[in-house]
């Protein structure tokens, strides 16, 4: 079982078709190309504490694979928008972790629980990206960040810019970024690896 990538072209919308665990099937040419974001994904993949990595899809109780964003990767100024309407900034001195997501994944809940352990750490910024715009809202967003006990922003992603930006291929990414480079990414990291990178 894995997810679809799908992109709807002329509209500008992308999504995913859930099918189980976090594998995704997208090929080089499932996304428009989009001005500075369309660079190809680099075919070494970083990943922070764990031996190995599976490429693009993880099957359901492996050990958690990389994604394709090498590690020290520029990825320059981030600004974003919350579903709340506020500018969230990325602080290039602090560590910002990205988690891609959607409300519906019942597999990214353990890993927003796990990141509930690291809102309070000095110098962490957290910031979840939901990237089904065709389902998900501001209020099934908010519903899942109960259940999970996040008190950190949420984006609703409408565009692949992000997905693109990141070279995201599979649900439950998560992606540190310090000094404006990616210094860990991983599907499904436990704990420890994240507390490793975060301290």
């Amino acid at each position: 079982m894995g997810i679809a990538l799908f992109v709807v072209l002329g509209v500008g919308v992308f999504g995913f078709s859930r099918f189980g665990r976090v594998g995704l099937a997208a090929s080089a040419d499932a996304f428009p190309a989009a001005s500075g974001t369309g660079a190809a994904a680099s075919p070494a993949a970083q990943q922070s504490g764990t031996a190995g990595s599976t490429g693009p899809s993880a099957s359901s109780g492996s050990a958690p694979s990389s994604t394709s964003v090498q590690s020290n990767a520029t990825v320059g100024a981030l600004t974003l928008t919350a579903v709340t309407g506020a500018r969230i900034v990325v602080n290039p001195a602090q560590k910002t972790v990205l988690h891609f997501m959607t409300s519906s994944c019942s597999e990214c809940l353990p890993t927003e629980i796990m990141l509930a352990k690291f809102q309070h750490a000095p110098g962490v910024q957290l910031i979840s990206i939901d990237v089904q715009p065709q389902t998900d809202t501001a209020a099934t967003i908010a519903q899942f960040s109960r259940i999970a006990h996040s008190h950190w922003p949420y984006v609703l992603e409408g565009t692949p810019a992000l997905v693109q930006r990141f070279h995201i291929t599979a649900l439950d990414t998560v992606i540190v970024l310090y000094h404006n480079s990616v210094v860990f990414s991983a599907v499904a990291p436990s704990r420890q690896q994240l507390a490793a990178v975060l301290s």
